[in-house]
Order: structure tokens, then sequence, then C-alpha cells
């Protein structure tokens, strides 16, 4: 069988051009973009032969072999998948996907069921952090406490690169926990490896740029044997070009520590550095995925349920900070 090509569901999504390039990198065949703004498209398809569509199920109708990639905003989206589970269609969905896990599980529910092929760019499981990790404590068993921030800077970015969505409650299902954070709480799940998690606290804050959906977010994670993870997000950097970004994590006799590019192993018998990769290839990282779903071949990357997992631990701790 001939690779499948891909389509692209929505172009207004910044990530957009990230992943146009990755399936370029990798090899992959663009076929046609859909949005409702024409602008939006020519942006992103600029010098390319994709075709244009307005209408995305016009886009499936035209190319029903097609793997889809879908980057509409959070509120739009359930219709989508519902489409393409019912045409049995593989499909890759930009974080967060929709607003909540409820409005993700009929989806997972159904994609599980028919054995479809679903990825999601969950890239920062492309750290070098977790390589490390697996040599440490290859089962999960060791840990004892991890912290997982991520801090991006001003919001008003979203706004000016023609996605205000980003920063409403009702189109996005929050503000830097849901954005941001839902890579944390990916994380923090990964680590569980299955184990229940109890919120300990958690609390949430728009007064650095009153906003109606959270620029900062926090929450403490406990398992059941005193295990405990610490999340942050936020919009709180003073420039676009800032971030503080770190994976942190301790076990016996050794720590583990990525932070901005950097990776720290420290042990009883020292301390050891060297460069990670940063997330521009992460993203580049990730066409291998979508090569393996051009092909029909199976990939080791997040799926819709591993989603739906982090969807609902955001939907938790939003729940647990009000």
């Amino acid at each position: 069988m001939n690779p499948r090509p891909f389509i692209m569901i929505g172009s207004q999504h910044w990530h957009a051009p990230w992943h146009r390039d990755a399936l370029i990198a990798a090899g992959c065949s663009i076929a046609a973009v859909s949005d409702s703004d024409p602008a939006a498209i020519e942006r992103l398809a600029a010098g390319q032969t994709y075709r244009r569509f307005e209408r995305w199920a016009d886009m499936l109708d035209a190319y029903p072999h097609a793997v889809a990639f879908v980057l509409t905003p959070p509120d739009e989206t359930p219709e989508v998948l519902a489409a393409l589970v019912a045409r049995a269609m593989p499909f890759v969905l930009e974080k967060p996907g929709t607003v909540d896990g409820a409005a993700l599980a009929s989806a997972a529910t159904g994609a599980a069921a028919s054995g479809l092929a679903t990825a999601v760019p969950f890239v920062n499981r492309l750290m070098s952090f977790w390589g490390e990790l697996a040599r440490q404590d290859p089962r999960f068993l060791l840990w004892t406490h991890a912290h997982f921030r991520i801090l991006a800077g001003p919001p008003q970015r979203y706004l000016r690169d023609g996605v205000p969505w980003v920063l409403s409650r009702s189109r996005y299902g929050g503000g830097a926990l849901r954005n941001l954070g839902i890579h944390a709480a990916d994380a923090a799940l990964t680590i569980a490896n299955g184990v229940a998690l109890t919120i300990g606290c958690a609390t949430t804050s728009n007064v650095l740029h009153n906003l109606e959906v959270d620029d900062f977010a926090m929450a403490s994670l406990i398992t059941a044997e005193g295990r405990t993870i610490t999340i942050e997000a936020g919009y709180c950097m003073p420039t676009e070009t800032t971030a503080d970004k770190q994976w942190r994590i301790h076990g016996p006799g050794w720590a583990i520590t990525e932070d901005r590019g950097l990776l720290t192993v420290r042990s009883e018998n020292g301390l050891v550095q060297r460069e990670s990769a940063p997330s521009s290839q992460q993203y580049a990282a990730f066409g291998e995925v979508l090569s393996h779903m051009a092909q029909n071949r199976p990939h080791a990357m997040a799926r819709l349920s591993d989603l739906l997992a982090a969807q609902r631990l955001v939907d938790a701790i939003y729940q647990a900070a009000a």
C-alpha cells in the first residue's frame, strides 16, 4: 500500500507551521488544508500545491484514505473527531484537543473500540529526561518526588496571532493549565504508571494579566505510597522569547533535571551534565511518528487515550482549585 497523504484540518494554530515542516522533513505528503479563514490557509500553504478547502467535511470527502491532522479550536473539535471516527480515518490531534475530558471521551472510546490509529504530539515525551529516567528507574517504582514546571511569556501573542480562542474559557476550557500544563499532566501520569493520583492542593490565578482564564496554576499530586508530584504552568515570563521549563525527579541516591536545554544527573558519584534537545528538535522528531502513521505502522507515542487521561487530570485540578 502506498503511504497515506496527510490533510490538515485547521490552519490557525500556532503549531501548524511546525507540524507542516515536520511532515515535509519526514518525507510525508500533504495533500490539502482546510480552514474557514482563507488568509490562514494561505499563510500555511503559501508556495505549496496543497488543495485549499473552506469546509473540512468537503476535504474528508475528497481524501477518504488520508491521515487527518486536527488543529481546530477545541470547542469545534468534537464534531471533527466524530466524523473521523465514523469514517475510520486515522488522525493526529493537537493538544488539548477539546475544552475538557468530557468532550473528548466519546471520540476516545470510539477510536479504541475500532482500533483506529491516533497520535497526540506530547513532544515533551521526547525530552532527554525520559531516557535518563529509564536508566535510573526503568519501571517507575523508585522515584519519590517530581516537579514539572512549564512557564511561557505573555499571552497577548495569541491575540496578535489570530487565535483569541486560546484565552476564552468557553472555547478553550481554561488557560495556562489547559494549554501548557497538559504536558506536565501527561508527565505526571507517565511516572505514576497507572497508580492513582490524589490532588493534595491546587490553585489558579489570573492576577498578572487579568484574563478570563488562568495565567498561572499549580497543583500537588500524591500517590497512595506518599510519593509527590508538583505541577506548575503559567504565562508569567516577562517576554515571548523567555521560558522557564524544568522537568525534575528524585529517587534514592539520584536526581535528574532537564532545564532549558541542559540535562543534569546528580548521584552519589557526583554530577554529570549534557545538552538536551530543544523543543524545535522535539517537534521535528515527532515527524517519525507521522511517517509511521502514513505507512500504517505502529508508533511509540501518545495516543488519544493518553490525551483523555491528561485532560481528566487537568479537569480535576481545575475543580480542586475552584
